[in-house]
């Protein structure tokens, strides 16, 4: 019973996201200890109470890019997207347009951005981000960057990590580059 219910869920999340979720059966088939405590984690990848949606998905996007030019990149891009982010915002946040944005949404935006890249700016964008949306606000900020991170870093470290990919925002193909912080 337990297994057609993980069937099923990992279907419908292929559905959501439009990619595939191979990564999740061969972890849960290698070690099945290691997929609950995986699933367990992943109702993080998605909380979100206090900040606007538009930020919490730029602040994804950015994190999802830091570490993935490929599918994971695209899943967020279609998460964002269904939560009701304009095209305009998630192309922006994918070819890092922080001009594109609002003053808060740029501002999540570049704090993502910077706490990817180990960059001092994070801590001067905190005391912004928390004048605006509160103590809450950076933890939702935080939470968000860690989780997108984390499913890149999983499928590869699996051997489901693919080389770049053109992204679809909208009806628009975007060639995205590898992440700048992997650079050698």
């Amino acid at each position: 019973m337990l297994n057609v219910l993980i069937v099923r869920l990992c279907k419908t999340q292929e559905r959501a996201t439009g990619e595939s979720m191979d990564f999740v059966r061969d972890l849960r088939r290698a070690s099945p200890g290691g997929f609950w405590r995986f699933a367990f984690f992943t109702p993080m990848a998605s909380y979100r109470r206090v900040l606007p949606v538009e930020a919490y998905a730029v602040a994804k996007i950015a994190a999802a890019h830091s570490e993935d030019c490929g599918p994971c990149l695209q899943t967020t891009i279609n998460l964002a997207k269904a939560d009701g982010v304009s095209d305009t915002i998630i192309r922006a946040a994918v070819l890092g347009d922080v001009n594109a944005m609002d003053e808060r949404t740029g501002a999540a935006f570049a704090f993502a951005r910077a706490v990817c890249a180990h960059d001092f700016a994070s801590e001067e964008l905190r005391p912004k981000l928390i004048a605006w949306w509160g103590e809450a606000g950076i933890a939702e900020l935080s939470l968000a960057i860690c989780a997108s991170r984390l499913f890149p870093t999983l499928k590869r470290g699996l051997g489901h990590g693919q080389a770049c990919q053109r992204v679809v925002v909208g009806k628009e193909t975007l060639q995205v580059t590898a992440p700048n912080t992997h650079a050698a």
